[in-house]
């Protein structure tokens, strides 16, 4: 791909909103003049993450993370720049500039991953709905309930039961059938013959949050093993991150900033179909942080709605764990054991499902206690007693003293024991847990959401800002808004800043300047080529700063950056002048020349203490 043209990346920028862009990946909230939400790139539970929609950048306080609308799409989708533009363009309508028209082959592996899917999911779609192949599969889809418009809105779709067809359909259109392997859409087995991965299967085309297809699940209609078949995982398809129907069901999920978690697509499809619009589903994985955080980004409450069965509750107790790890609020809905939802819905139909599925959803505490007596025959008293245990090490989690005394009170009753020595119980298994928390507490945890690699894991722990430090950064955030100031600090600063990555941020505002563009923090962002710097100059802007600075504060930081030399010089001078008069009390065997020399190096070191908190405090 020939390199775009500054004039095509300008156009670019100024067509798309960064707010409607990191919008789709994190739920924001107008907080002062910012909005704010939780960092995508690091766990956090309290939103450190800012965008500013009129300056059209963001930064992250947590983590560093920062840039404009190009560096969070390359950071959030781990693209590359050309990629992130190509991807945005798109979204306005804009052609990117080739210097040649370029085949399918000519383009960068995921560019033809896309396109291959893109035609492969047309493709099965028009076999099931429009051809004498598709037509049983057709009978069988409509038979489960599914209506014309479902199955065209889904793209669902049909692979005919052949070893060669895609691979056929593929070669025609030019596509390398090796890389159509590692794209997932065919296989390949020891001998090296290539064919149809996928064959006799209806198939439910998988998007990514863009609605850009990625994958497939297929289903078997016949006796074949597995019933279910997913795409491998490729360079587009993550199963570990990746959440069925977002794409449709981000608008009304955030609208009720609830979603319904359902274990696969069929149950998603079935409830759409019902009137039910904020579903969504995992896809032939265990649930995992890196979905309950795409969920969190989206709304806080969360309702499972897995099967009735045992493998489905086991299933809603490990993922209710991981959601109310990133901050969500959970509910669960009950279901008869042994049926899924799409079965409730043919059953007992929509409204039923509604009422007494979803709105007669129990909290996790309720969950977790009848979770707890479904896997324990309660024989005897010992039973009885480690039963009461199990039940208050889930009570005790609760923060509402009226909900701990309410289940306690359930537990006496049910059990006749007296109401104080449940307490009593409780009191020691919440006094356990604390010691546990605190040496937890001691290791922070480390989380890596795979996004870009995991560049970004947990948060920064910065070290104390140091005064000359603070002067430099409160100059730099004032130099982004005022070249007046920054043509003064260049005038009167009589050294360098001395953190690097300051001075080189100091060189592109002078240069900024020099060049005629305006004062404006968010188009010097985008000037800046090093992510690094970009990051860096996104958390200065975003600062909290008095935006009516006085010629005297300015003084002042210059000043502060002026002087660090001289104080630099000064206390090592200090340092060793107390050293040397250490070393001679230690060498001197006369007593009262001891104690002078003594109180000459007390009298030092008072002069160092001073010195170092006025470089740490200013």
């Amino acid at each position: 791909m020939a390199k775009s043209n500054d004039e095509f990346v300008q156009q670019v920028r100024s067509a798309v909103d960064i707010v409607d862009i990191i919008g789709e990946y994190v739920q924001l909230k107008k907080s002062g003049r910012a909005l704010v939400g939780l960092c995508p790139f690091h766990s956090e539970k309290s939103p450190s993450f800012n965008v500013n929609g009129g300056r059209q950048f963001f930064h992250c306080f947590g983590c560093g993370a920062g840039g404009d609308v190009f560096s969070f799409v390359m950071q959030i989708e781990g693209l590359t720049f050309p990629e992130a533009l190509k991807k945005l363009a798109e979204r306005v309508g804009l052609t990117m500039p080739y210097e040649q028209a370029e085949s399918p082959m000519e383009q960068d592996s995921k560019a033809v991953m896309y396109e291959a899917h893109r035609l492969v999911a047309k493709l099965y779609h028009h076999v099931l709905t429009s051809t004498p192949y598709g037509q049983a599969a057709l009978r069988y889809v409509e038979k489960r309930g599914l209506s014309r418009q479902i199955i065209d809105e889904f793209q669902i779709g049909f692979a005919p039961d052949s070893w060669d067809f895609t691979t056929h359909f593929l070669k025609k259109r030019g596509f390398e059938p090796q890389e159509m392997v590692e794209a997932g859409l065919l296989a390949q087995n020891d001998n090296g013959r290539i064919f149809d991965r996928f064959r006799g299967r209806i198939m439910f085309p998988i998007q990514d949050s863009q609605g850009e297809v990625i994958g497939f699940g297929g289903r078997a209609t016949e006796n074949i093993q597995p019933k279910y078949l997913n795409s491998p995982e490729t360079s587009l398809f993550n199963k570990s991150r990746t959440v069925f129907n977002l794409h449709r069901s981000r608008t009304h999920i955030r609208k009720r900033n609830q979603a319904i978690l359902f274990e696969g697509y069929m149950d998603v499809i079935s409830t759409w179909q019902a009137g039910i619009k904020n579903g969504i589903a995992t896809l032939g994985t265990a649930f995992t942080e890196q979905h309950a955080r795409v969920i969190r980004r989206n709304a806080e409450q969360v309702i499972l709605c897995y099967d009735g069965d045992n493998a489905g509750q086991e299933a809603t107790a490990k993922a209710l764990g991981i959601l109310q790890q990133v901050g969500c609020t959970v509910r669960i809905a009950p279901l008869p054991q042994g049926i899924d939802p799409d079965d409730f819905i043919k059953k007992y139909g929509a409204d039923a499902f509604s009422q007494k599925v979803i709105l007669q959803a129990m909290p996790v505490t309720q969950f977790r206690l009848k979770h707890l007596r479904g896997k324990r025959v309660l024989h005897d008293k010992h039973d009885e007693a480690k039963y009461i245990q199990e039940a208050l090490e889930v009570i005790t989690q609760l923060s509402s003293p009226i909900e701990r005394d309410m289940y306690e009170r359930q537990l006496a009753d049910e059990f006749t024991v007296p109401l104080e020595t449940i307490k009593a119980e409780a009191r020691q298994v919440h006094k356990n847990k604390q010691k546990i928390n605190e040496q937890r507490d001691k290791v922070e945890p480390v989380w890596n959401n795979s996004i870009n690699n995991g560049k970004f894991v947990g948060a920064k722990n910065s070290p104390p800002v140091t005064a000359h430090a603070k002067a430099e950064r409160m100059l730099l955030h004032y130099m982004m808004k005022s070249q007046d100031v920054a043509d003064r600090v260049r005038e009167e600063c009589k050294v360098d800043f001395q953190q690097d990555e300051h001075n080189a941020l100091a060189a592109y505002l002078y240069a900024f300047y020099a060049e005629g563009n305006p004062e404006d923090p968010g188009d010097f962002i985008r000037y800046l080529d090093d992510e690094n710097l970009k990051q860096l100059a996104s958390g200065l802007a975003m600062m909290e700063c008095n935006e009516d600075v006085s010629d005297k504060e300015i003084s002042d930081y210059i000043r502060q950056v002026n002087i660090y030399p001289l104080q630099s010089f000064e206390l090592e001078r200090l340092r060793e002048e107390y050293n040397f008069l250490m070393t001679q009390r230690g060498e001197c065997e006369e007593e009262e020349r001891r104690k002078q020399l003594m109180d000459q190096a007390r009298l030092v070191g008072m002069k160092i203490h001073e010195l170092e908190n006025a470089l740490k405090e200013g």
